[in-house]
């Protein structure tokens, strides 16, 4: 079970969400994992035109999510919290620039379409010999 354990509010409208998946796994030995989240919204300004914002939501829906999971593995009881405090930090030294620039929305609404529009295109068989 995943628990809501950090909200990091950016300059650009967005939140990023740090989810707490920690469980034990023999002993005293821990996999810490961590899940981080940033949904944007669908919003009409990320397109250039109206006819664009909904195809993308017929797409897509109402917005798109950044997830990444982080796992640390062999970690005991004691080290729990300064494991997770360790991968927020990390991260947010790392990666939260990036994150709160005014261009990630649409960069991360334009990848998603990207990766949806190259779903759609499907798998063509080849024969069996070739």
């Amino acid at each position: 079970m995943q628990k809501l354990i950090r909200e990091i509010p950016l300059s650009n409208g967005l939140t990023v969400r740090f989810f707490d998946a920690t469980r034990r796994y023999f002993g005293d030995y821990h996999q810490v994992r961590i899940q981080i989240c940033c949904e944007v919204p669908l919003t009409p300004d990320l397109f250039p035109d109206d006819d664009s914002h909904q195809a993308a939501c017929k797409l897509l829906g109402a917005s798109v999510v950044y997830k990444k999971e982080i796992e640390h593995q062999g970690v005991p009881t004691l080290a729990i919290d300064q494991t997770v405090e360790r991968v927020i930090a990390d991260f947010a030294a790392h990666s939260l620039g990036y994150f709160n620039t005014p261009t990630f929305p649409r960069k991360l609404v334009q990848s998603e379409l990207s990766r949806a529009s190259g779903r759609r295109t499907g798998f063509v068989p080849r024969g069996i010999n070739g």
